[in-house]
């Protein structure tokens, strides 16, 4: 199935209702649950009025722990418990997005960065331009021709040199940066002794974090020793960071037709 001329939206719901559940002025917090859903209808709307879709996909996350979870027990310990007005607000959103002709998805074990990803490489490899609606920085390692990721917040693409000026790296390096330095947002742990530079440089002499361990002696000094009692970690950490691309949808394309106005 070719998908030329298929302009294909993918909606991260969680990172968009969250940001603008945490945006909710004092002044209206006895009305928040309210507000989060009117404000996040809103967004939606402003998004597909400004990107035009023809499909579109909302991800949502999964109901309790995920792969993630089973493999390092720790992932995201240190994220605060979710206010219980989330679970009521991811609930209703669920409901009212899809009554506004947006597919919204959940998979059992998965993230909705996993769902975006996967239906995202699916959908480019068929010709579809996909456009990545999120904040999230972990998803610019999706970015190649016919897949963009846009921050709705700022109107502004997230790009190559948005990373690159971040955080010195190329995008495709992006899981290798923080694998060495870690990623505190979901409680993942860096190699001890590395912090930003020191993993920058050594990206710039080399090009992934296999070429960086392969080299631990010839870096030498406390760098080359941690990588090497951390190596494993490390690439443990780097595999939990690469987003999913195998996931079954359970759908076919045409489910994601856009029908609303």
């Amino acid at each position: 199935m070719q998908l030329t001329g298929v302009r294909f939206l993918l909606i991260d719901a969680p990172n968009l209702i969250r940001r603008i559940h945490a945006a909710i002025p004092p002044d209206k917090q006895s009305q928040i649950i309210e507000q989060t859903i009117t404000s996040s209808l809103q967004s939606l709307s402003r998004a597909l009025k400004q990107h035009t879709p023809t499909h579109t996909l909302c991800a949502f996350e999964c109901d309790g722990s995920t792969w993630r979870h089973e493999v390092f027990p720790d992932y995201k310990k240190d994220r605060p418990v979710m206010p219980e007005e989330l679970v009521e607000i991811f609930s209703r959103l669920k409901r009212e997005i899809q009554d506004n002709g947006v597919f919204t998805l959940n998979i059992a074990g998965m993230e909705a960065d996993d769902i975006i990803s996967s239906a995202a490489i699916k959908a480019a490899a068929q010709g579809a331009e996909v456009t990545v609606l999120s904040t999230d920085m972990g998803q610019a390692q999706l970015l190649r021709p016919g897949i963009r990721q846009y921050n709705h917040f700022k109107q502004e693409a997230i790009t190559a040199e948005t990373i690159q000026q971040r955080f010195s790296v190329k995008t495709s390096q992006l899981n290798d940066y923080l694998a060495m330095v870690g990623d505190k947002s979901h409680s993942l742990p860096g190699v001890p002794g590395i912090g930003s530079k020191t993993a920058a440089r050594l990206l710039d002499s080399y090009s992934d974090l296999e070429e960086i361990i392969a080299a631990a002696d010839e870096i030498g000094g406390r760098t080359g020793k941690s990588l090497t009692e951390h190596r494993e970690s490390a690439s443990l950490i780097k595999n939990l960071l690469a987003l999913r691309t195998d996931i079954s949808l359970g759908q076919s394309f045409r489910s994601f037709r856009y029908t609303g106005q």
